[in-house]
């Protein structure tokens, strides 16, 4: 049987304004109780991929208290586990803190794994994706990589600078950026299935082009060089990479019919668990269309709105399209419409918060 090993790639340029002034987009909070590496770590539980490393670009502290040991993802240490890979030696200089560079300093995490193949996925791009599935038509292909992507029709407005692939038959024949100048793509999904040996050529192929190669210029420059084969998936996807997606993306998931085309029984959503009372509905608490973690009071109106673990909800405040983060506490009266408010935030002096256009945003720990 084929042995598969994980990446998850964490090198991007995507990031949600003062949500990822102090963590990475990973371990940004997501409805209330994920963070958002958790869907892919779960693709990758499901998948029954149990050999897992993650690039990490910067930022690390967080994603370390939320990773710990992968307990909570179903990866055993002594089959595989979960190894955070972080790049010391370039991690302040922009330049060449990229994926490859991060691979060539870790490069013993591939040996050690003994693994045929590799498979590497984002955290930014949500999916259901079954890698296994992906791995077999690799396989079949007798592709030395495959790239997974999705047709979609809104490429004017989404997935904005993701790369999109020219297909002839199933084979990749160029990769460019999505300018977002046409609406139907076949864009990549940044989920690559590559066979470990040419992983390993190719990440020292790429620091004998250019030093600044990543993984994505380096798969662009090797098009006519490599077999590389398309995989489509026709599943959920939807790509957070900016601050206005993430708040878009976490209210979409109010709808029921989004809701459960990610979260079934037979796909669980991994996520590390805390002891936390139940949630508490005082005597002037309404709540519709909304997600409310444990550990929540909430004692005023709340409607189409996230609320974290142990946020307060003061007698007779209104909160509407709102995300509300870890340990926040918004006081009687206030009114609150389109705010993302970071952890441990105090809304005490400004009982009036209402954005018409972005979201407005309240730093971690913040009094207002």
């Amino acid at each position: 049987m084929s042995k598969v090993v994980g990446i998850v790639n964490l090198h991007s340029n995507v990031s949600y304004k003062g949500l990822t002034e102090k963590r990475p987009v990973a371990s940004v909070s997501f409805l209330g109780r994920y963070g958002i590496i958790d869907f892919v770590l779960s693709n990758m539980s499901n998948s029954n991929v149990d050999t897992v490393g993650v690039l990490i670009k910067e930022k690390p502290r967080s994603l370390f208290k939320h990773l710990g040991n992968g307990n909570s993802w179903n990866f055993n240490s002594k089959s595989g586990g979960v190894s955070l890979l972080y790049n010391e030696k370039y991690a302040n200089n922009p330049m060449y803190n990229h994926d490859i560079n991060n691979l060539v300093e870790n490069i013993a995490f591939l040996e050690k794994s003994k693994a045929d193949y590799v498979v590497v996925a984002p955290a930014h791009i949500i999916t259901t994706m079954n890698y296994a599935e992906v791995v077999e038509a690799h396989q079949k292909s007798g592709a030395e990589i495959t790239v997974v992507y999705q047709k979609i029709t809104n490429a004017n407005t989404a997935f904005v600078g993701s790369d999109y692939l020219r297909i002839k038959g199933k084979q990749v024949v160029e990769i460019k950026q999505n300018k977002g100048n046409r609406k139907e793509r076949n864009i990549s999904l940044e989920t690559y299935v590559f066979n470990t040996k040419v992983l390993l050529s190719l990440m020292n192929y790429a620091k004998k082009v250019s030093s600044f190669f990543d993984l994505k210029d380096t798969l662009a420059y090797i098009c006519d060089e490599r077999k590389i084969m398309a995989y489509e998936y026709k599943g959920f996807a939807r790509c957070i990479d900016s601050y206005e997606a993430y708040y878009k993306t976490s209210l979409e998931f109010l709808d029921m019919d989004i809701n459960t085309q990610v979260f079934k029984s037979t796909w669980p959503i991994f996520t590390n668990t805390n002891d936390t009372p139940p949630t508490k509905y005082k005597k002037n608490a309404k709540v519709k269309k909304s997600f409310v973690a444990n550990g929540v009071i909430v004692d005023g109106e709340v409607e189409g709105s996230i609320l974290s673990r142990n946020v307060v909800i003061g007698k007779n405040a209104v909160v509407k399209n709102c995300i509300i983060l870890n340990g926040s506490y918004v006081c009687p009266n206030a009114h609150l419409e389109n705010v993302i408010i970071d952890k441990d935030a105090r809304i005490e002096k400004m009982k009036e918060l209402v954005s018409e256009d972005e979201p407005l945003y309240v730093k971690e720990g913040d009094v207002v």
